[in-house]
């Protein structure tokens, strides 16, 4: 196999495919009776812990073949690989420091894209353009902007893609949502959403260290501004620091907040105004807020509020409504009367699609070309939610928000936080 250099590659959108350069490869000893035409074969892009457990999860789907990893982390993508190694019986996982050696390979049918959110845009666009479905961690993308380019190119090409929005492939979640749904509660007045304060703190004063061996750091911060080395920027500490992610913000308001625009009816919406008044650091090497307050308003007057609260690691939505309220979280569902639970949706009522496998529904859908339950569309609202949070969060003032158009009202400062320039030479084209 010859060697592909990073100059060829250099333009995301370019001409250069994996057909020229690299062979396909069927791994004979694990393909068995089944024709490999019937096999979804993946790859992953991220595999840091997250990345090894969506992986973990698509080895367990029947007529999967896991075929190749990457990850700027040599260390990361040789654990990732092992641990499909191991499940085959054999060597032959592929390993990828650039993404693009797996995008663009003609053996791959679906890509897993599981970086740190500043990564998320960039391998799923190229993956989509390249004929592959993806299955994207949350929040979706790090910006506005990247979220519409991903969904434009979905559409373009007619992929299917999965938001790693779990929480709707659960079966509290989904009863929750479907009561709401069904006005057994009444008319919702607002959906309160708690999610956890940040669980990584950074001191004041921070020093470079030195890039570990097997690291591409440069290839780490990719379309992010260029910074110094330091431990505390990478890995699991990325989330809070808004160069690469937005805080808990996105990390588990992305969860929690796409649960109540499932349960009130907006997947193809959002709020049309916006206030935000969260506490920033101001010394060391973390800049995501620590303190979160987001109200948020749908045109029919529902308020969305989202805020963290000290001391828990879940998150909770609870909807007030004319009959009561309902609680939600990850380990319980709860009403002020327990009796509305119990409650049976009509024949003729809503019935939410249901899944109770969210990487399984995915590789379904792959397969019958129908839209998973957490549409790249829908974890685009979503996330664009999440991002007005903590826009307003910055900005400090009321915001208007026109949901058709994606864009605010009069607003050019706000507008442009849309938006971020991307490091040379990456970009959205």
């Amino acid at each position: 196999m010859g060697k592909m250099h990073r100059r060829d590659f250099l333009r995301l959108g370019g001409a250069a495919t994996a057909a020229a350069v690299f062979p396909s490869i069927i791994p004979s000893s694990v393909l068995g009776a089944e024709a490999p035409s019937k096999r979804i074969n993946i790859g992953v892009v991220g595999t840091g812990g997250m990345g090894r457990s969506l992986l973990n999860g698509a080895l367990k789907v029947n007529g999967t073949l896991l075929r190749a990893v990457c990850d700027v982390d040599r260390y990361h993508r040789e654990q990732a690989a092992g641990m499909i190694n191991k499940q085959y019986g054999n060597k032959d996982c592929l390993l990828f420091n650039d993404f693009r050696e797996l995008t663009r390979r003609d053996d791959i049918d679906a890509v897993i894209v599981a970086t740190p959110d500043h990564w998320h845009a960039l391998p799923a666009i190229d993956a989509v353009r390249h004929g592959k479905d993806i299955y994207v961690e949350k929040p979706l993308t790090l910006t506005i902007e990247e979220g519409r380019v991903l969904v434009a190119e979905m559409r373009k090409h007619k992929r299917i893609g999965q938001t790693g929005t779990q929480q709707r492939s659960s079966a509290g979640f989904h009863k929750a949502a479907e009561l709401i749904r069904n006005g057994h509660l009444g008319k919702i007045s607002r959906a309160e959403v708690k999610i956890p304060a940040n669980n990584k703190h950074c001191p004041a004063e921070w020093t470079e260290d030195p890039v570990p061996e097997g690291l591409d750091y440069d290839m780490w911060l990719g379309p992010a501004p260029w910074a110094p080395f330091t431990r505390q920027r990478t890995h699991y500490q990325f989330r809070f620091q808004l160069d690469y992610a937005g805080g808990q913000t996105t990390n588990w308001g992305a969860h929690y907040i796409d649960i109540a625009q499932w349960a009130l009816g907006h997947d193809e919406g959002g709020p049309v105004s916006y206030e935000g008044y969260g506490e920033f650091p101001s010394t060391g090497l973390f800049t995501a807020p620590t303190s979160i307050n987001v109200v948020a308003t749908y045109a029919d007057g529902t308020i969305l509020t989202v805020r963290n609260r000290e001391g828990v690691l879940d998150g909770t939505v609870r909807f007030h409504g004319e009959r009561g309220w309902i609680d939600v979280s990850r380990s319980r569902l709860l009403a002020s009367d327990p009796k509305i639970l119990d409650e049976k949706i009509a024949e003729t009522g809503v019935h939410l699609y249901k899944s109770r496998s969210h990487m399984g529904d995915f590789i379904e859908c792959v397969r019958t070309r129908k839209n998973p339950i957490s549409d790249i569309a829908i974890g685009h609202r979503t996330t664009t939610i999440c991002n007005i949070g903590n826009i307003a969060m910055q900005l400090r003032r009321p915001l208007q928000w026109d949901p058709s158009k994606e864009e605010f009202v009069n607003d050019a400062v706000a507008n442009r936080m849309r938006s971020r320039a991307m490091r040379a030479p990456w970009s959205l084209a």
